[in-house]
């Protein structure tokens, strides 16, 4: 990597950093509210938020285009079922579904009630 590229990503960093932020300080985010903030265009902003429902668990897009911060315990929430759902898949695509491995699988995502 050359010292513009490694400059360019840093500067990446920040602005998803502080895009972050914004979304978190407000509860929601959309391409406008980055705008404004940030002084970016709308691709940039809307890339930006793209990023933040790919990579996290606490913006989640939303049908109307809204980006909404969910938070650490719905993101983790969502995170486990998210994986408890993949480990379903999983089973039914193979022809295997196992009742005492989906058990397992729930309890292994803390998804099991307390007993």
């Amino acid at each position: 990597m050359t010292g513009p590229d490694i400059a360019l990503a840093a500067l990446s960093d920040r602005e998803y950093a502080r895009a972050l932020d914004l979304v978190q300080r407000f509860r929601a985010g959309s391409v406008a509210l980055l705008q404004r903030y940030l002084e970016v265009d709308s691709d940039v902003a809307e890339s930006l938020l793209l990023r933040m429902s790919q990579e996290t668990t606490l913006v989640r897009r939303m049908p109307d285009g809204l980006f909404l911060f969910v938070g650490e315990t719905i993101g983790q929430e969502l995170e486990a079922l998210q994986g408890f759902a993949r480990e379903v898949l999983a089973a039914l695509q193979s022809d295997r579904v196992d009742a005492d491995h989906l058990r397992a699988a729930a309890a292994r995502y803390g998804l099991t009630p307390p007993s």
